[in-house]
């Protein structure tokens, strides 16, 4: 297994994005003010991230997040990557990485890019259903993104895709049907951002008046884990499951409704291997009163879930006595056997 890179994230909140979309306050998920980053600025944080960076760290690369980075002026954007290419050329990072919106993915764009070691990049498609792009004021369409990323992948770049369920106007099939639709673009990752409300935002007005209503957790737990599992069965790793928690957004009042947890990931994962011990726990001929499940050290605290909650339901629900959780590093991370029916 390749080792992660070390990721530094250099913010530029909502710059170069041609509109808000309903959902949007990246000030606020991103915990950065709006504003131009300058090429010193940009120098600081990099060198400032250089010094957590680990000697077992895979390769380190330098991210220009939270906003729509080829919709920058020409002159600017030039001027981020030149401060990145610069310390890529000294030896300190790897590589660029950057997301952007599909519609500004361009054959010129890319082009220009060709001079840089740019190697990683990041479409927001957020959904792959015109009607929900539309009700969200995205600005684009799904055949955007499709042609986005057969333009990244002609140009050898590694390719992500977000996605955000449970906008407005989604549905249980429209959710699905994305997931299955980016999954036949065979992106290298997706990271899965179910829809919150957040304060200043226009979804925070329609939330209010009663016309959107956001997923419950326990919905977006479920249709996060249908999706990863999509994912996962077909080789396209899922590298983020919810919002990254910030200092603004765990701010009372900054998150105003909708599935937003500090351990999504975690609950999500737990949900998968709930599942996994439920169906290997039914298909036991006999089950003894004590049992013993084998996972890899990893997955143990994926296993017992949030505060043991699944240990507590698979307890109840097979009628356990005792149910022990023993860590196997030789098992896979994804596999869990029962080791003990006594």
């Amino acid at each position: 297994m390749k080792p992660r890179p070390f990721i530094i994230p250099v913010f530029i909140p909502n710059m170069g994005c041609p509109h808000r979309c309903v959902f949007c306050d990246q000030t606020l998920i991103t915990g950065h003010q709006d504003g131009r980053v300058s090429s010193a600025q940009v120098h600081d944080r990099i060198t400032e991230f250089l010094d957590f960076r680990r000697k077992l760290r895979g390769p380190t690369e330098v991210a220009f997040y939270g906003g729509n980075f080829l919709g920058l002026p020409a002159s600017y954007r030039q001027s981020l990557l030149d401060e990145a290419q610069r310390l890529v050329e000294e030896g300190l990072v790897n590589g660029i990485r950057f997301s952007t919106r599909p519609d500004t993915v361009t054959s010129d764009l890319l082009e220009a890019l060709g001079s840089y070691t740019v190697s990683v990049v990041e479409v927001g498609a957020q959904s792959m259903d015109d009607t929900v792009l539309s009700t969200s004021r995205r600005g684009h369409t799904a055949e955007d993104t499709r042609r986005a990323v057969t333009l990244l992948k002609d140009h050898g770049l590694k390719t992500g895709i977000q996605i955000m369920p449970g906008l407005p106007g989604d549905t249980l099939e429209s959710m699905l049907e994305t997931g299955q639709s980016v999954a036949e673009l065979k992106p290298d990752f997706v990271r899965i951002y179910p829809a919150v409300v957040v304060k200043n935002t226009v979804l925070e007005k329609w939330y209010g008046s009663g016309r959107f209503e956001p997923l419950s957790l326990a919905d977006a737990i479920e249709m996060t884990k249908r999706l990863y599992l999509l994912f996962e069965t077909q080789g396209i790793s899922v590298i983020r499951m919810g919002l990254q928690t910030t200092g603004s957004l765990i701010e009372k009042g900054a998150v105003v409704a909708g599935p937003f947890h500090p351990a999504f990931g975690h609950l999500v994962h737990s949900a998968i291997f709930l599942d996994l011990a439920a169906r290997e726990l039914g298909t036991q001929e006999t089950l003894s009163k004590r049992v013993s499940l084998s996972v890899h050290p990893h997955s143990v605290s994926r296993l017992r879930g949030l505060k043991n909650d699944n240990m507590k339901e698979l307890m109840q629900r097979f009628h356990l006595k005792e149910l022990q959780v023993l860590p196997d590093p030789a098992l896979p991370m994804n596999v869990l056997r029962v080791a003990d029916v006594r």
